[in-house]
C-alpha cells in the first residue's frame, strides 16, 4: 500500500509539471507509465490499477478531467500492462508486443470515451491546435528579415507540413506506442536493477533487423502516394502515406543500425551516431539517405545476419 501511494504520488507530480512546465514535458512525456511500471513490476497488477485510479482521480481534480482521461487511456494502461508483463519476468520480445497492443488499444478506447462521454473530438482538437500553430510559428521565425514573399512561402511551407502531419497521424499512433514501451521498459529495468530484479534484455543493436518485406511495402506505398498525388482526400492516398511513413521509420532505423554496426566492426569512433542520429531526424536529404542504407541491408542482408540464422539452422539440423 505504503509502495501504491508513493508511485501514484510520484505520478500526480510528473502530471502537474507535464501540464504547467512547458520544457518538462517534453521529457515527461516519454517516462509517463514509469511510476505504474514499476509499483506493478513490484506488487502486481491489482495495486498498480489502483495507483492508476488514485492518480488519475488526483489529476482531474488538479489539472482538468481531459488531461486525466488522456493520463488513464494512453499511459495508464501501457504502464499497468507493461508492469504485469514484468512481474511475470516475460521474454523482452512478448513484453513490447503486449505492452504496445495494451497502449494501441487504450489509444482508441480512450478517443471513443472522449467523444461519447465527455463530447470532445480529441482528434478534431488536435487537428485545431496544430492550425493555431502555424500562425505562431511563422511568427517566432519572422524576426523582420523576411520580405513578405519569404514570410509567405514558409507559411505555405509549414501549412504542407501540418497537413501531411494530419494525414500520417495514425501511422504515428502505430509507432508511437512500441517507441514509448521500449523506453520505459529501460528506464525501469534500470531502475529496479538497484533491488537486485534482473529482467531479458532486447537483442542487441547491431542484430536488430526488419523483414525484407517492409522495404518491398515501402517502393509500393511510394507508388501509391504518386497514384492518388491528385486527390490528397481519398481513403487509398491516407492509407499509402500512414505506410510509407511507418515503413520510412522502421528503414531510417535499419540504415543507423547498419552504420553502428560499421562503425563498430571498423573500429570507427561510436560517438559519431550522437551527431548522425539527430542530424538524420532533422535534416530530410540526409534522413532519406540513411533510409535508402537501411533498404539496401535489408534487401542485400549486408551485415549476413539471415545467412548466419540459416547456417546455424543448418547445421542444428544435422545434429
Amino acid at each position: 500500500m505504503v509502495e501504491g501511494a508513493i508511485c501514484a504520488a510520484i505520478a500526480i507530480v510528473f502530471n502537474l509539471l507535464f501540464a504547467y512546465v512547458p520544457f518538462m514535458g517534453i521529457i515527461l512525456n516519454l517516462i509517463m507509465p514509469l511510476p505504474l511500471v514499476v509499483c506493478g513490476m513490484r506488487n502486481g497488477m491489482r495495486w498498480s490499477i489502483m495507483a492508476a485510479v488514485v492518480s488519475t482521480v488526483l489529476v482531474a481534480m488538479t489539472v482538468n478531467p481531459i488531461h486525466a482521461l488522456f493520463y488513464i487511456g494512453v499511459y495508464g494502461v501501457m504502464g499497468i500492462v507493461l508492469g504485469e508483463c514484468m512481474h511475470r519476468h516475460l521474454p523482452a520480445q512478448k513484453l513490447l508486443l503486449y505492452a504496445s497492443i495494451g497502449a494501441l488499444a487504450s489509444i482508441g478506447i480512450n478517443m471513443l470515451l472522449a467523444l461519447y462521454v465527455m463530447g470532445i473530438h480529441p482528434v478534431d482538437m488536435m487537428f485545431q491546435s496544430l492550425d493555431n500553430a502555424i500562425p505562431q510559428m511563422a511568427a517566432s521565425f519572422n524576426t523582420g528579415s523576411m520580405t513578405p514573399e519569404q514570410s509567405a512561402a514558409f507559411t505555405a511551407q509549414m501549412t504542407e507540413m501540418v497537413s501531411m502531419i494530419k494525414i500520417i497521424l495514425p501511422g504515428a499512433m502505430l509507432l508511437m506506442a512500441p517507441i514509448l514501451v521500449m523506453i520505459n521498459y529501460w528506464a525501469a529495468r534500470k531502475i529496479l536493477a538497484r533491488t537486485g530484479e534482473t529482467f531479458p534484455e532486447f537483442p542487441p543493436v547491431d542484430e536488430w533487423s526488419f523483414p525484407p518485406v517492409v522495404a518491398l511495402i515501402y517502393v509500393a506505398a511510394l507508388f501509391g502516394i504518386q497514384y492518388f498525388i491528385n486527390d490528397r482526400t481519398h481513403i487509398g492516398y491516407t492509407v499509402c502515406a500512414n505506410v510509407w511513413a511507418i515503413c520510412s521509420m522502421l528503414l531510417m532505423v535499419q540504415g543507423l543500425v547498419f552504420i553502428y554496426w560499421y562503425l563498430k566492426t571498423h573500429n570507427k569512433p561510436l560517438w559519431w551516431m550522437r551527431i548522425i542520429i539527430p542530424v538524420s531526424m532533422f535534416i530530410s536529404l540526409f534522413g532519406l539517405i540513411v533510409t535508402y542504407i537501411g533498404g539496401y541491408d535489408i534487401l542485400f542482408d549486408a551485415r549476413k545476419l539471415r545467412a548466419k540464422k540459416n547456417a546455424a539452422e543448418r547445421e542444428q539440423k544435422k545434429k
